[in-house]
């Protein structure tokens, strides 16, 4: 016997609410790193706003049989959660990242592009490696 509408439960205009704003901060979270360093930051706000949002929508959404909106939400948390250590790390390098921008920004040729780029990898390495740190792949010093 098919549900009939009086068995299936309402989604409140909190709920509908919430999961809005969770698509539209998980927009702006999958946005940022398109739009380069100086926007990152934005991460840092974008993430934590956009897990909460998450966070109350699933509640709200308790006892409601929309598993693929949960399954969406669930996943918009985990890239929350990455888009935060975006953000983390665009704090800790910060200043390699700026060097990078502006030298990308006055190299003309592919030479130029490329040793911006060593330049970049040098930057960080030193860095990871004053905290005594290594990326893994390469040899230890």
């Amino acid at each position: 016997m098919p549900p009939t509408p009086a068995d299936v439960p309402v989604v409140g205009a909190g709920a509908r609410r919430a999961v809005l704003w969770s698509l539209l901060l998980l927009t702006a979270m999958l946005l940022v790193p398109m739009l380069g360093p100086t926007w990152g930051l934005s991460a840092l706000v974008l993430a934590p706003a956009g897990a909460a949002a998450m966070i109350t929508a699933l509640v709200l959404l308790r006892g409601i049989p929309l598993a693929g909106v949960r399954v969406m939400l669930w996943i918009g948390i985990g890239l929350a959660a990455l888009s935060f250590l975006y953000g983390l790390g665009l704090v800790v390098l910060h200043d390699q990242v700026q060097e990078l921008a502006s030298c990308q920004s006055r190299a003309i040729t592919h030479t130029a592009q490329q040793q911006c780029l060593d330049d970049y990898e040098q930057g960080y390495t030193d860095l990871l490696e004053r905290w005594g740190l290594t990326v893994p792949g390469q040899p230890a010093p």
